[in-house]
């Protein structure tokens, strides 16, 4: 007999096909399960690193990496595969990929139109563009998704973010208000220290270092070791000092200081070694510099000088002795001392970022002390050291008053000549940007037009008087000799409709390239700088390389009328990745920015006017 075949039942069939279905619904689903796995396990659970990572977790972002890739290619009609590529995208982030990160994300909406997590990717589009150091294009997207998604889980994240961006850009009263919503808006959340962190920062450097020292006072209960509750005591010391409250400052470091072992010598007299050893070393160190911004050098110099004796051929040492000679040089204006003093951190330490900074400054002095001691028959030569002496109050030293009298100095010794011209030139550019007296400025620009005719110094007034709104006569300029021969030279070779275009006060056509390229600021708002006022007067007294600025330089440039623009205690750290680029000394002890020099979160020049260097 043959046996028929019988065929499986409808529903046996339709059991088969739906296990099939399912069977390659969850192969997908469990791929992107493990890539969400591994880089939820990467980020400790947060959605996205925080912090900088330290290369712990790569091989964890590697693994969702492989599985979002797996996800897309073996299933590219599964529903998971916008989650997938955006775990991809998040994962370069904690790669250090931000760059390519921004590359996917742009493309995410073009890729998956449709797609639910659109914001969370125009979220995360501004975390890449903040890592990759384009803050205003995390600001553009950070605002978008805030106000596509203002209840999102992700807001206060987006809000930290915006913040920190905030920061890079130099805004930080709106980087404090941005940190302060988190703070308030989402108490005891897994990001409240880290706005609180945020939020000090920004109020110090936005002028409200009262408020700032409550963060760092806050900060400090919350330290999870006695290094880091230290580091928070240091930036309230800080804020104090910007507060110019430097009784307070001594009394909490005083106290601070009582807390700590004094330093006890090896047997063979080295430095004392250990965690914490050099505590009480940065604490004396910073007592000194407080007793400095207080017009204290005496108590200063013995500060440093116990920390010398204490920590010999450290770090610490050197930092010390530098200090030593910058007291000499800034508060003493004994000039020959510091150049004594500076010669002596050679001794303590090579390897110090502070021997550097010696070393440049004892150049600077040495280079104007050659002109000062320079012969009565050399003129020239007595005429700059005056502009170098000035220069050295005003951006090394920061003292504008003293500028001044250098610059009236030159005009009171060499009346009538281009040097006095320029001299006057620059004391009104002090006077304008540095002492906000905007009356006492013009009035030494107009003694220039009226008494100094046919000279640089007369054109670079009127552009400074011009560009300031006022109108100066045409009939009051002359052109110098020189100048107006070469401006007929330049003239004879253009055409006739290009010589007719005669400038409005002149009544002379400008060489190709404007007047800036005869040595003075080209009219129509030229914003110049001392140098330029200076440098607009006989350019034979123009000697030497051009004075460095802060923003070349903002670590040997610092500033006792300024506590924010000071050198760092060596071993210290920026606060925050985004706030400064200045380099800071780092040793292998973690310290405390002190407050001579500390660069200024977010570096400006030491004038604002890159046009002009003050010769």
């Amino acid at each position: 007999m043959i046996r028929r075949c019988q065929r499986p039942p409808a529903r046996a069939l339709a059991a088969l096909a739906l296990l099939v279905v399912l069977g390659s619904s969850c192969a997908y689903y469990n791929t992107y399960y493990l890539a969400k796995r591994y880089y939820t396990t990467a980020c400790a659970g947060l959605p996205y690193a925080l912090e900088k990572p330290d290369g712990s977790q790569m091989g964890n972002y590697q693994k969702a990496i492989d599985y979002s890739k797996k996800v897309i290619a073996t299933y590219p009609g599964s529903k998971w595969v916008d989650d997938a590529y955006l775990i991809w995208a998040q994962s370069l982030l904690g790669k250090e990929d931000p760059l390519q990160s921004v590359t996917m994300l742009q493309d995410f909406h073009a890729r998956f139109p449709t797609s639910p997590r659109t914001n969370e990717a125009i979220f995360y589009l501004g975390v890449a563009f903040r890592q990759g150091r384009k803050p205003r294009e995390a600001l553009v997207a950070l605002d978008e998704f805030l106000q596509k998604a203002p209840k999102g889980s992700l807001v206060p994240y987006a809000e930290l973010e915006r913040s920190r961006a905030l920061m890079t850009l130099n805004r930080p009263a709106e980087a404090a208000e941005a940190a302060r919503r988190v703070i308030e808006g989402y108490p005891g959340g897994p990001l409240e220290i880290r706005a609180r962190a945020t939020h000090a920062e920004a109020a110090l450097a936005g002028g409200d270092p009262i408020g700032a020292r409550k963060d760092f006072q806050e900060l400090g209960l919350h330290a999870i070791n006695d290094d880091q509750r230290f580091e928070f005591l240091l930036r309230e010391a800080d804020c104090l000092e910007a507060a110019r409250d430097y009784d307070q400052a001594l009394g909490l470091l005083n106290s601070a200081l009582s807390n700590e072992m004094a330093p006890v010598k090896t047997p063979t007299g080295a430095a004392p070694t250990g965690p914490g050893a050099d505590h009480y070393g940065q604490l004396t160190l910073r007592i000194g510099t407080v007793y400095l911004l207080a017009g204290k050098p005496d108590q200063a110099l013995a500060a440093y000088r116990t920390v010398l004796q204490d920590y010999p051929k450290t770090g610490l040492a050197a930092e010390a002795q530098y200090r030593i000679g910058y007291a000499y040089e800034t508060a003493l204006d004994d000039f020959t001392s510091a150049r004594q003093e500076y010669a002596k951190v050679r001794d303590q330490s090579t390897a110090s970022a502070f021997f550097t900074q010696a070393a440049n400054r004892q150049q600077n002095l040495e280079r104007l002390e050659r002109f000062r001691s320079a012969g009565a028959d050399s003129v020239d030569k007595q005429v700059e050291a005056g502009f170098l002496l000035a220069e050295q109050y005003l951006f090394q030293l920061d003292k504008p008053e003293r500028a001044i009298e250098a610059y009236a100095a030159i005009t009171h010794d060499y009346p009538g000549t281009p040097a006095a011209g320029k001299a006057l030139n620059a004391q009104a550019w002090v006077l304008r940007r540095k002492l906000d007296r905007p009356a006492a400025a013009d009035s030494l620009l107009w003694q220039v037009i009226h008494e100094y005719p046919a000279t640089e110094a007369q054109l670079a007034a009127r552009d400074y008087l011009e560009a300031a709104g006022q109108t100066v006569p045409a009939t009051l300029i002359q052109i110098p000799g020189a100048l107006a021969a070469t401006l007929a030279d330049s003239t004879a070779e253009l055409p006739d409709s290009t010589v007719a275009l005669a400038d409005s006060a002149t009544g002379l056509t400008p060489p190709p390239g404007g007047s800036a390229a005869l040595g003075t600021p080209a009219r129509g708002g030229a914003q110049l700088g001392p140098a330029g006022a200076a440098a607009a007067g006989a350019g034979v007294l123009h000697v030497g390389p051009p004075p460095t600025t802060a923003a070349a330089d903002s670590i040997a440039t610092p500033s006792l009328a300024d506590t924010t623009a000071r050198p760092p205690i060596a071993g210290t750290t920026p606060a925050h990745a985004d706030s400064s680029t200045v380099p800071r000394p780092v040793t292998a002890t973690p310290a405390r920015p002190d407050t001579t020099t500390r660069p200024r979160p977010a570096p400006q020049p030491a004038h604002p006017d890159t046009t002009w260097a003050p010769r």
